[in-house]
């Protein structure tokens, strides 16, 4: 860690709670630099820093959204999500010449800073997280589960991807059903992130890449049962 400031007598000054994990963070700290430069703003700045974002660059967003850091070009946000409209917030990075555009990349920040540190672990990281691991490791079951939760909204893309080596895993095993389920599950993502004059041509590009995947995990016959769908 480059810097720690002592911990402050400073109110939480967002009109919604304040996360435990949050509070508990600020109990030994009021605000953090680690080695790679991810910082984290002191409790009472957060209101300020926010606001300031949101009208410098006239954003829309939502008074549960809260700047509570940053790492090189990259804000940190908390989303509170007090409403459940997305799929239970976290702890989302955007770039900084792109702030429409949101990852979620940790349930908690407490949880963000200590995989930052290199301290500890995301104890339940969001599905975007967690699918990626299970897909690196070709774990099936733990892939499925974790496509069965929510993604933050504007991940149809990922979820595609992450859908299509379901599928691959499930047509190396021979299990032609299930395949066909997750690379449907993949094709409709893809559509619902392109407009209605692109569907048809992006929903046969979602079965190409299907029949591709198939084929390099030797799954022969489901890869021709795919491109026939992409040829529909």
């Amino acid at each position: 860690m480059r810097e720690r400031k002592p911990p402050r007598d400073v109110a939480w000054p967002i009109a919604h709670a304040e996360p435990a994990d949050l509070g508990a963070l600020y109990q030994i700290c009021d605000g953090l630099v680690l080695e790679d430069g991810a910082r984290l703003f002191g409790r009472g700045e957060l209101h300020d820093v926010t606001q300031w974002l949101v009208l410098e660059k006239a954003l829309g967003w939502p008074d549960d959204l809260v700047v509570v850091g940053e790492r090189r070009d990259v804000v940190v946000v908390l989303d509170l999500d007090v409403t459940g409209a997305r799929a239970g917030g976290g702890v989302l990075e955007i770039g900084a010449d792109d702030l429409g555009a949101f990852d979620r990349v940790a349930s908690s920040v407490l949880g963000y800073f200590l995989v930052r540190a290199g301290a500890g672990q995301d104890e339940v990281p969001p599905p975007e997280i967690a699918a990626r691991r299970a897909a690196l490791e070709k774990d099936r079951a733990a892939l499925e589960r974790e496509l069965a939760r929510p993604m933050y909204p504007g991940q149809e893309r990922l979820f595609a991807s992450l859908a299509v080596e379901l599928g691959a895993l499930s047509a190396a095993a021979g299990e032609r059903e299930r395949a066909l389920s997750a690379f449907e599950r993949s094709v409709e993502a893809r559509v619902r992130s392109v407009t209605r004059d692109a569907a048809v041509a992006e929903r046969s590009a979602g079965w190409r890449a299907a029949a591709i995947a198939s084929r390099a995990r030797g799954a022969g016959t489901i890869a021709d049962e795919c491109e026939t769908r992409a040829r529909a």
